[in-house]
């Protein structure tokens, strides 16, 4: 493994060093991009609830209502749709899956399209949802920010994959959910020890468990009459 990294850093590897110095700059373009609040949204969303998978995915954009508040998630439903089509459902769709890379490369585009729209849709209902008070206009700027922000991340994805390491699009995810794993846990300790959750529930088990041997290894005395001598019995 050491020597594996060594190979990293020889004179001979400088593309690969560009490569992995490009990823890691363009991953951290996205993890400042996640904490640039969308203009006139701070403060919008104090509970996730059933978004906080979204949230976890993003990297924490969402709690933020970031300028990359959607993520990549609109390319992956598209994804999903057209994956869905290409199932001898639309026969155009089923063309394309049987066409090799250009067939590919035409699939790619079309999820690009349909997640920028699906993007727009989902911008605007978020913006409905959690800005309150605002009017259509504003709505329409929120959700025109958020598309956006998607298509940026889509085509930092696409740089990644051309001149970093490995796909784009599936390191940002990767980037997203491993940022938010430290707060994850940090909220977990303060749910379970420090609201004293886990130590009431250790204390009942320990408390059943001395009751449960106090209780086998106790011993009783009946006095038992054996025909005309009286005598203990230990049980």
């Amino acid at each position: 493994m050491f020597k594996n990294l060594k190979l990293i850093f020889s004179p001979k590897n400088k593309d690969i060093r560009k490569r992995i110095g490009f990823t890691l700059f363009g991953l951290l373009i996205f993890a400042v991009g996640t904490t640039i609040p969308v203009p006139g949204t701070e403060g919008a969303i104090s509970n996730l609830g059933l978004w906080e998978l979204i949230n976890a995915i993003g990297g924490g954009a969402l709690k933020n209502f970031s300028i990359f508040a959607l993520g990549v998630m609109p390319y992956i439903s598209a994804s999903i749709i057209t994956g869905i089509l290409q199932m001898d459902i639309i026969p155009y769709f089923t063309e394309l899956k049987d066409s090799g890379e250009q067939g590919r490369q035409k699939i790619n585009q079309i999820n690009r399209y349909i997640g920028i729209v699906l993007a727009f849709l989902q911008g605007f209902a978020m913006a409905f949802t959690f800005v309150k008070g605002a009017g259509t206009v504003e709505y329409l700027k929120i959700a025109l920010i958020l598309t956006g922000g998607t298509a940026f991340l889509l085509w930092l994805g696409d740089q990644i994959t051309q001149k970093g390491m490995g796909n784009g699009i599936s390191l940002i995810i990767m980037a997203g959910i491993i940022s938010t794993v430290p707060k994850m846990f940090i909220d977990t300790f303060k749910t379970l020890i420090l609201n004293h959750w886990l130590i009431s529930y250790g204390n009942s088990r320990i408390y059943n468990i001395c009751a449960c041997i106090s209780i086998n290894s106790s011993r009783s005395y009946i006095w038992g009459i054996f025909g005309k001598k009286n005598t203990n019995t230990i049980f």
